[in-house]
């Protein structure tokens, strides 16, 4: 999209007068992705089959700043995916702080001032997933383009992710560079000569590398066990993206995000860093009671598929 459409979009996300989300069940689906049910449809609009288009993201965010405004307001958009492979998707920044005013107000002066430490980088599908029934399609396919559907769905991803740095242009996020891991046990190994020609195309391929073997390096690092994390495989609350370390998120609101996060950062950190300082026990014991919180159980879609709704406990 166009910087003055971005503009435009910023704009919309900083006027939404609702503050609380409508009632809806969060589940992760076979192909390991999230999305929210609400017990109303709204209309998933038409995009191009190559780039998610203004009309369309101008549409989607309307619904959501009624259906989820604890997920998306105050957010930025950034113009490009990232990785720019996920053209299906559009992705939202909120940058945050640790300390203070977690969410202060997005100007570049405030960030030039301080960086923030973190941000939450927000993914949502806007083109349909899965098959839809006659009654359900408020617009066919039509070449190069998707269809529009009556949907009760949201399919979202969300991870902090942590900052070195944000590129800014006219007030609007353009882009962001991840704290990269420094060398160690659990990270992909790329050469210290390496081009950033070499970098950028390991960084737009991150999802076709297999961490998993960095992974269970970390949960072992960590100590984590099944029954800490009894969602398995349904579902990562560490990953590899952006050649950095991620917390990803099963839930609806980027405050509960940053203030679990802020809870146990020093986790991240010290993964990141891990010759930098000692883990605290407070934020280990936060770690892990974060992880317990997570349960889920079985279900099936009604197109047949299988799905895990996400059930959240008070932390013990």
């Amino acid at each position: 999209m166009k910087l003055n459409e971005i503009k435009e979009l910023n704009k919309l996300l900083q006027t939404g007068t609702k503050t609380k989300n409508e009632p809806a069940s969060l589940y992760v689906d076979n192909l390991h992705t999230s999305f929210l049910e609400f017990e109303e449809n709204y209309i998933l609009p038409s995009t191009s089959v190559f780039e998610i288009e203004f009309p369309a993201a101008e549409s989607f965010l309307k619904s959501l700043l009624h259906l989820a405004p604890e997920l998306v307001a105050n957010c930025l958009v950034l113009p490009e995916p990232r990785p720019k492979r996920d053209i299906d998707r559009l992705f939202l920044i909120k940058p945050f702080y640790t300390e203070g005013e977690i969410f202060r107000e997005n100007s570049p002066d405030i960030w030039q001032d301080k960086l923030p430490p973190y941000a939450i980088v927000t993914s949502f599908h806007l083109m349909h997933l899965g098959g839809a029934n006659k009654e359900e399609i408020f617009q066919p396919a039509s070449q190069g383009k998707t269809m529009s559907v009556y949907t009760k769905r949201v399919y979202f991803s969300v991870r902090v992710v942590p900052l070195d740095s944000l590129k800014v242009h006219e007030g609007a996020v353009i882009d962001f560079s991840p704290k990269k891991y420094q060398e160690s046990d659990f990270m992909v190994q790329i050469s210290r000569e390496a081009t950033e020609g070499v970098r950028h195309t390991y960084s737009e391929i991150f999802d076709e590398v297999d961490y998993s073997k960095q992974i269970a390096i970390i949960h072992e690092t960590l100590g984590i066990t099944s029954g800490d994390w009894t969602l398995g495989k349904i579902f990562a609350p560490i990953a590899v993206e952006y050649l950095t370390l991620t917390a990803r998120f099963l839930d609806p609101s980027l405050e509960s995000i940053a203030k679990d996060f802020i809870s146990f950062h020093q986790v991240v950190d010290l993964l990141l860093r891990p010759d930098s300082m000692t883990l605290e026990e407070s934020a280990r014991n936060f770690f892990f009671a974060w992880l317990r919180s997570h349960k889920a159980e079985r279900t099936i879609s009604p197109s047949g598929n299988m799905a895990w709704k996400i059930l959240r406990e008070e932390r013990t």
